[in-house]
C-alpha cells in the first residue's frame, strides 16, 4: 500500500509525544490520523463507524483506565485487521515479551519503537506494512476436517509444496528453497499446516503427507536442474516419522527415483523431534546423512535441548528460528541470542539459516555477523510451484542489489575468462555450463570428448579447462598430460579442474602429479564451484618439465604401482606395510603429525599421504606446493584425519 493511502491510530496519553507523532506521519505524506489517549477509546473508535478507514496502531503500553496490553487482548479477541506498532520506554527485555503477547493473541505485529522515536525509523515499520504475515488463530469450530477428508485430498494430490526461497547471504545468490506443505481445499482456498499436521501426527499419518510433499519436491529440484538452476530444497520430517526403521531407505527411494542427488535435499529435524531417545531414530539420521541428504536442526532455540542434539546428531545446518530474527536487529537480547547462534554454528561447521528476516534491517544485521543464508518475506513469501520457477528466473535482475562490489566485479573478471568444458555426459555437460553462466562466465565453449578439446586446444587458447576423467576414447587424465607435456598448443599457465565422483580413487594420485589447480565434485554445486574457480584461478603455479608429466602413467583402471614413477613431485606407492614402518620411525623420534592448516610450501613429507580407503595419493619425499597444499584441502574429507608427517619449519 501505499503511505499516502495508509490510516493511522495514535494510541498515546502523552499529548506531547501524540504532537510529535501527528507531525511525522504528516510529513510522511499520510493525512488519515485519529488519536486516542488510552486502549479504552482505542477499542471504541475500532468498533465505530470510521474502523475502516484504519490499517495501522501506533500503541503506547503504559497507559491510564487501559494499559497496551489489555488493549491488545481485547484487539486479538476482535480479530480487527489492524496491524500494530508497538512504542514504549521499557526495557528490551519487556518489549520483547510483550511482542511475542501481541502476535500470540493473534494480532499483526509490524515492529517495536523505542522511545524518543526518530521518523526514519517511524517510516521503515510503517514501509511493513502489507509485507509481514498476519497470524490469525484459525476458529477451530468454523476450521475443522475430518481425518478421511485429509487422506482423501492426499491421494487426490490436493496437497502440495509451496517454496519460500533461501539466498546466500555473501554472494547475494538464490540457493534453494523450503517446501511447506499446502493444502488446496476446493471450497476453503489454501490451508496452512496448523489445521492438518497435529491431526495427521496424532493419528500415525503424517508419513502419507511426508513421502508426497517430499516426491512433489523432487520432481521440482529436477525440473530446475533440468533448467541450469542447481537448487536445494528443504523437506521438514515430523517426529512420528523416525520412529520407522525403513524411513531412510523410504525417503532415499523416492529422491533418487526423481532423478535427484540426495546432496539437493535438506531435511528439517525440529528440536522437538530430535530430542527423541527412541534409538531407531537415531539410526534413521544417521542412515540418511550416510546417503547423502544434510540435516537442518529446524526452530532452533526453541526446544529444551539444543546443545544436547548438535552433539548426538550430524547436522549440517542450523536454522536460526523466526522468533528471534525478526527485528532483532532492534532488540539487543535478541541480536545476542542470533549472533551466539551463528558464531556456534560456525565453530561446529555448520551453515548457519535465519528464518523470518522481513526487512533491509534484519538483512544487513544478518549479514554483518556472518550468516551464511537467510529467508523471510524480505525475499518472498511461499508460493506454488509454478510462481517458484519464475521467481528463479526473474531473481537475478530483481535482487541484483543483494550481490556485494566484491562479487560483481568478480563476474566481470569473470567474463574476461575463455572456459573450455569436456564431459561427454550431456546433462552434466549443460549443468556445468549453465553453472558457470550464472557465476558470470559468459565465454564458454563445450565438448563432449577429450579428442574434440585437443582439436580445440590447438586452434584457441584458453584459460581454463574443466574436464571429465572417465570418457571413452581419450579420458579426462591423458588429456591433462597432453595439456601440462606440451602436446597442444594450450598456454603452459592454463589452469586445469577435474570432474570427478571419486569413484575411482586411483586417478587422484595422477590427477595430482599433473598439477592440475583443483577437483569438483560431482553433482556440482554452484557456491562449491565458485569458490573452487577463484582458488584455481588465482593460485600461483609450480609446472615442471614437459619430460616430467610424460612419465606419469594416465591409463584408467591399469595405474601401474606408483613407486615407479621417478620424480619426487609425483605419488610414489609404498607398501602399507611400508607406509607404517615410516609412521612408527617418526613417532619413535617424538615427531608428531600436524593439520593441513600449517602445510606450507617447502615442506618434505616423512611419511606417505594416503586416503581411508588405503589408495596412496603422495609419497615419502614429496616438496609441498602451493598447488599441492591446496589440492590436499581438496580431499579432506577423504583423508585420516590424524594429520601428516612433514620435515621443514613448521
Amino acid at each position: 500500500m501505499n503511505m499516502h493511502d495508509m490510516g493511522v491510530l495514535i494510541i498515546e496519553d502523552d499529548a506531547f509525544q501524540r504532537d510529535i507523532l501527528i507531525t511525522m506521519l504528516k510529513s510522511l505524506g499520510i493525512s488519515s490520523i485519529q488519536v486516542a489517549c488510552n486502549g479504552k477509546q482505542a477499542l471504541d473508535i475500532l468498533i465505530g463507524p470510521g474502523s475502516g478507514n484504519i490499517n495501522i496502531a501506533l500503541c503506547d503500553l503504559n497507559m491510564p483506565e487501559m494499559d497496551g496490553m489489555e488493549f491488545l487482548r481485547h484487539m486479538g479477541a476482535m480479530h480487527s485487521n489492524v496491524a500494530v506498532i508497538l512504542s514504549t520506554g521499557m526495557d528490551d527485555k519487556i518489549m520483547t515479551s510483550v511482542g511475542k503477547m501481541t502476535q500470540m493473541y493473534g494480532v499483526q505485529l509490524l515492529g517495536m519503537m523505542e522511545k524518543p522515536i526518530l521518523l526514519e525509523q517511524l517510516r521503515q515499520q510503517l514501509l511493513k506494512y502489507g509485507k509481514t504475515e498476519r497470524k490469525v488463530p484459525q476458529s477451530i469450530a468454523a476450521r475443522s476436517f475430518h481425518l478421511e477428508e485429509m487422506l482423501q485430498a492426499i491421494n487426490s494430490g490436493q496437497f502440495e509444496p509451496f517454496f519460500q526461497p533461501k539466498v546466500d547471504m555473501k554472494s547475494g545468490r538464490l540457493v534453494g528453497a523450503e517446501a511447506l506443505a499446502r493444502w488446496r481445499h476446493p471450497v476453503h482456498g489454501v490451508v496452512g499446516p496448523d489445521l492438518f499436521i497435529p491431526a495427521l501426527e496424532q493419528t500415525g499419518n503424517i508419513d502419507d503427507l511426508t513421502f508426497h510433499i517430499l516426491k512433489k519436491s523432487a520432481a521440482a529440484v529436477r525440473a530446475l536442474h533440468e533448467q541450469g538452476h542447481l537448487l536445494t530444497v528443504s523437506v521438514n520430517l515430523s517426529l512420528v516419522s523416525l520412529d520407522d526403521t525403513s524411513l531412510a531407505d523410504k525417503i532415499t527411494r523416492i529422491v533418487r527415483e526423481a532423478g535427484v542427488e540426495p546432496q539437493f535435499i535438506v531435511l528439517e529435524i525440529t528440536e522437538s523431534a530430535a530430542m527423541t531417545d527412541v534409538a531407531c531414530a537415531l539410526e534413521n539420521l544417521a542412515r540418511l546423512c550416510i546417503n547423502g541428504f544434510v540435516l537442518s536442526i529446524d526452530d532452533f532455540g526453541t526446544g529444551t535441548s539444543s546443545l544436547q542434539q548438535l552433539t548426538r546428531i550430524a547436522f549440517g545446518e542450523l536454522k536460526i528460528d523466526q522468533s528471534f530474527v525478526t527485528d532483532f536487529s532492534v532488540n539487543k537480547a535478541l541480536r545476542i541470542v542470533v549472533e551466539s547462534s551463528v558464531e556456534m554454528a560456525h565453530k561446529l561447521k555448520l551453515k548457519s539459516v535465519a528464518e523470518g528476516v522481513e526487512t533491509q534491517q534484519d538483512w544487513d544485521a544478518l549479514k554483518a555477523i556472518g550468516c551464511d543464508t537467510t529467508q523471510g518475506y524480505y525475499i518472498a513469501k511461499p508460493m506454488d510451484e509454478g510462481s517458484f520457477r519464475d521467481f528463479v528466473n526473474s531473481f537475478r535482475k530483481t535482487f541484483a542489489h543483494l550481490s556485494p562490489a566484491s562479487a560483481q566485479g568478480i563476474s566481470r573478471k569473470a567474463a574476461a575468462l575463455k572456459v573450455l568444458v569436456v564431459e561427454d555426459d550431456d546433462f552434466t555437460r549443460k549443468l556445468t555450463v549453465q553453472v558457470l553462466h550464472d557465476l558470470g562466465y559468459s565465454n564458454v565453449v563445450d565438448v563432449d570428448s577429450a579428442m574434440k578439446a585437443v582439436e580445440l586446444l590447438n586452434a584457441h587458447t584458453f584459460d581454463l579447462v574443466i574436464t571429465d576423467v572417465n570418457m571413452p576414447g581419450m579420458n579426462g587424465l591423458q588429456l591433462i598430460q597432453k595439456i601440462r607435456a606440451g602436446k597442444t598448443r594450450a598456454k603452459p599457465e592454463t589452469r586445469i579442474v577435474v570432474l570427478t565422483s571419486f569413484s575411482q580413487t586411483e586417478i587422484l594420485g595422477s590427477a595430482l602429479a599433473l598439477d592440475i589447480n583443483g577437483f569438483l565434485v560431482k553433482p556440482i554445486i554452484p557456491a562449491v564451484v565458485e569458490e573452487k574457480l577463484v582458488q584455481a584461478l588465482s593460485e600461483r603455479l609450480h609446472l615442471h618439465s614437459p619430460v616430467a608429466y610424460e612419465a606419469i602413467m594416465t591409463a584408467l583402471k591399469s595405474l601401474p604401482p606408483l613407486d615407479e614413477r621417478s620424480p619426487s613431485h609425483r605419488a610414489a606407492a609404498v607398501s602399507p606395510a611400508t607406509s607404517r614402518q615410516d609412521r612408527r620411525s617418526a613417532e619413535s623420534i617424538g615427531e608428531r603429525p600436524i593439520s593441513l592448516n600449517r602445510l606450507r610450501p617447502g615442506m618434505v613429507l616423512k611419511d606417505s599421504v594416503r586416503l581411508k580407503d588405503g589408495a596412496l595419493i603422495l609419497s615419502r619425499g614429496h616438496a609441498l606446493s602451493e598447488l599441492t597444499i591446496n589440492r590436499l584441502h581438496d580431499l579432506q574429507l577423504m583423508l585420516p584425519v590424524n594429520g601428516i608427517f612433514v620435515e621443514g619449519d613448521i
